[in-house]
């Protein structure tokens, strides 16, 4: 429930700052300062989770976060200035709680064995495309006839439910903050300087690539095939195949360590994802990205799983974030390279220069994640 915010905010907050100050460009404004914070923000709220603790971390990132969008509905209802509202929103992607990088965590410790930690990471990501596919649809709706400033009161109201009552679980108590003899004991080395911790983010990292691309390329692709209503059921197919994928790969047993799986997972995307590039037409086009969409979530998956046993006992929180945050940097230079080179040079120049990156990106991934001849009995094998 509280998750479903982060699917049901960022339209009623674009067109609330835009209705309020009468400017598009504002509300876009205040989209990208909010999107900014709650994305690059994210390992740093992920490592208060690990030094304070769970329970109070979250109980007041989901207080300011929730008052904060409230204030925001307030605001914009009663037409403040522009620099209020864009300063709303960047507190709010300041202080947006983690609750998606935490559940996986708590995952790991309601799952006994790793079989079953893979079915419920692979639901996981099912339940989370669900609400990317049907939040949008709802607010849309809802925008249509009740105000902007009122629709965004209700993913105030259900982050303030949903997170205090996820903080309130047993399992979120019982990450408590580690006491300073265990933190001594931890290791110190930032996971970025990790070399094979890099090589699990690099997947994911080519996975929001690819999925920011096809953002752009597909609309593109059947501007002359049904236009709008065409993209927007092509996209809405990636999000189903990604579902579809999920489950399947929960109920699957994939050989191969998560390393492996990563890069073939993520090949395989790359691979179907640049077929757009050759078909034209709504229903092939949205054919091509259905079957992309299957691979998706399993590579979220096992990048989860795998920073899952990297982050160790005291950083988790940090290492599962820190995927989600590649994701998103990947998600955000894949939609601004494509609408570079479409613009230069069409769809599938686009779509080749763009596959080829993610290729040697995925290349560097096996680099940095193969064993070595030594390898400590401290470290986490992948």
């Amino acid at each position: 429930m509280g998750r479903s915010a982060y699917a049901l905010v960022l339209l009623p907050l674009l067109y609330a700052v835009t209705d309020a100050t009468g400017s598009i460009a504002l509300g876009g404004v205040a989209i990208a300062i909010y999107g900014a914070g709650a994305s690059f923000l994210a390992p740093v709220r992920a490592w208060f989770i690990d030094r304070y603790g769970a329970r109070p971390a979250l109980a007041v990132l989901t207080a300011v976060f929730g008052t904060t969008l409230a204030a925001i509905s307030v605001a914009s209802m009663r037409d403040a200035e522009g620099a209020v509202l864009i300063g709303l929103g960047a507190l709010a992607g300041v202080f947006a709680p983690p609750l998606g990088p935490t559940m996986r965590v708590a995952w790991g410790r309601l799952a006994p064995t790793d079989a079953l930690l893979k079915k419920a990471l692979s639901l996981d990501a099912v339940v989370e495309e669900l609400l990317y596919l049907a939040g949008p649809a709802a607010a849309g709706i809802a925008l249509a006839v009740i105000p902007p400033g009122i629709v965004l009161a209700v993913p105030a109201v259900v982050v303030l439910v949903g997170g205090f009552s996820f903080a309130a679980t047993r399992v979120v108590g019982e990450m408590r903050p580690h006491d300073r003899t265990a933190r001594a004991a931890a290791p110190t080395r930032a996971l970025l300087r990790d070399a094979r911790f890099v090589g699990i983010l690099i997947p994911a990292l080519v996975a929001g690539g690819i999925a920011g691309s096809i953002s752009i390329t597909v609309p593109v692709t059947v501007a002359d095939h049904g236009g709008p209503a065409a993209a927007g059921i092509a996209l809405g197919l990636f999000a189903a195949g990604s579902a579809v994928g999920g489950l399947a790969y929960g109920a699957l047993r994939v050989p191969g360590s998560p390393a492996q799986q990563l890069v073939a997972l993520g090949a395989t995307l790359v691979a179907t994802s640049s077929v757009v590039a050759l078909v034209s037409g709504a229903v092939a086009v949205s054919a091509v990205v259905a079957v992309a969409g299957v691979f998706f979530s399993p590579v979220m998956i096992v990048a989860y799983i795998a920073a899952h046993r990297a982050g160790g006992e005291h950083r988790q929180n940090a290492a599962t974030t820190w995927v989600n945050t590649g994701h998103n940097i990947g998600a955000s230079a894949g939609s601004a390279l494509a609408g570079v080179l479409v613009q230069l040079s069409g769809v599938p120049v686009a779509v080749a220069l763009i596959s080829a990156v993610a290729a040697v990106l995925l290349i560097a991934s096996v680099l940095l994640t193969r064993p070595h001849p030594r390898v400590s009995r401290t470290e986490v094998p992948l």
